[in-house]
């Protein structure tokens, strides 16, 4: 057994804590379930079920698509101007609490939203789960909208990604918010890792003359603790997902934290369907910039 200073000893301990931290709460979904976030702290306590995933609105007869879904919604989120088609996939996060949302998957959200000429919110919360239901607000909407992919924005929206009938989306949960305003991940149970507390544990890993095991998965190096993270990359994905064990196999949920143009971060919760844990990563990420860049 090879010997270790107790400063090395020290260091991998502070190493290991602080990756505890950085996962956060081990990640518990049920396969292909439908991702769960709550809104608390926001109000000086816990609150109900975040409106970004809150269940759909009953069953409603169909009818044209409000006139401003069409031109779609302004909203201003920090210094960041958007043009977002009114889907039941948005949420805007604009109050303290879970009734000041703007849920679109909903008659009463889509009557406040279209209310203002713009929305200046404190996130955008997609829930694109709630695109496929087929009745209601959704239905509607893809009646609606839907008949046109030729935009690949719309077409993501409409259909997911490539993907096998009845398997669901890869790409679950995106939340956009500026972190110099609004802490996203006080809306959500499960914390995804962050970039700052990552680097700075490599860090002192680092000074300590230590180096974590790490293991290739196409673009990124894999972690202790099952934390991936995209190597050479100015903005860099980081996430965790409920496996840490090599080859991977089998479906899981992962989630992870983004950092974006114009001061922006996104927390992000995707599936995957193989073990290419890597490349499925990068791909749920850049359908989630594919559809910011449509919007500006």
């Amino acid at each position: 057994m090879m010997d270790f200073s107790s400063r090395k000893i020290q260091a991998i301990a502070a190493g290991i804590a602080l990756l505890v931290i950085i996962a956060g709460i081990v990640i518990y979904h049920a396969r292909g379930s439908r991702p769960e976030a709550t809104r608390q702290g926001m109000a000086g306590g816990e609150v109900a079920s975040s409106s970004a995933l809150r269940p759909d609105s009953p069953p409603a007869g169909r009818a044209a698509p409000d006139g401003c879904l069409g031109k779609a919604i302004a909203v201003k989120l920090g210094a960041a101007d958007f043009r977002i088609p009114g889907s039941p996939a948005l949420t805007l996060v604009v109050g303290a609490g879970v009734d000041d949302d703007i849920d679109f998957s909903t008659r009463e959200g889509i009557g406040k939203g279209c209310s203002q000429p713009v929305v200046t919110a404190k996130a955008i919360a997609l829930n694109f789960d709630a695109m496929d239901k087929n009745w209601g607000v959704p239905a509607d909407w893809r009646a609606g909208f839907c008949g046109d992919l030729s935009n690949e924005a719309m077409r993501f929206l409409c259909l997911g990604e490539d993907r096998q009938a009845g398997t669901p989306r890869r790409l679950a949960v995106a939340t956009v918010y500026d972190p110099k305003d609004f802490d996203g991940e006080t809306m959500f149970h499960r914390p995804a890792p962050q970039l700052a507390n990552f680097t700075a544990w490599k860090q002192e890993m680092a000074k300590a003359g230590t180096s974590p095991p790490v293991q290739p998965d196409g673009a990124f190096d894999v972690y202790p603790g099952g934390i991936w993270f995209e190597r050479d990359a100015g903005k860099p994905l980081l996430f965790s997902c409920d496996t840490d064990s090599f080859p991977v196999t089998g479906q899981h949920y992962c989630i992870g934290s983004l950092d974006l143009d114009g001061g922006l971060r996104a927390r992000v919760e995707f599936r995957t369907v193989t073990g290419k844990v890597g490349a499925e990563a990068a791909a749920a990420a850049e359908h989630l910039r594919t559809l910011l860049a449509a919007w500006r």
